[in-house]
């Protein structure tokens, strides 16, 4: 419903600027244009992005469903639990796939030391 409210306001602001730049001030209709949707758009995008009702709504829901997670719309927080979460756990053994292109090993295929290491015979 919010995105409506932006469409509807940028674009009533925007046109009604274009107007008036074009019949009051005899501006080219390029130019009018291009001033109408230069600040119709800014306007569309802030008021469609807005918070309302229907998003303090459901960030209360999403509180009472599951405590102990961030709110939905709290995107920094979401952003900073990503950014904490740990990355896969490398095998000291392996070699790196640097080592392996030097090697001549093809990208994608596992090594005989490896294979041999897991009891699977090389490709």
């Amino acid at each position: 419903m919010q995105r409506i409210r932006g469409v509807l306001a940028g674009t009533l602001v925007g046109v009604g600027l274009a107007m008036y730049v074009a019949l009051w001030l005899h501006g080219v209709r390029e130019v009018a244009i291009l001033i109408g949707a230069g600040v119709g758009l800014p306007i569309g995008l802030v008021v469609g992005t807005r918070t309302d009702a229907h998003d303090a709504a459901a960030d209360e829901a999403w509180r009472s469903a599951a405590p102990d997670l961030p709110p939905a719309s709290d995107r920094m927080a979401l952003e900073r639990l990503q950014a904490q979460m740990p990355g896969p756990d490398l095998d000291p053994g392996a070699s790196s796939e640097s080592t392996e292109q030097d090697a001549g090993v093809p990208t994608g295929t596992v090594p005989a030391s490896l294979a041999a290491d897991e009891g699977a015979e090389p490709h």
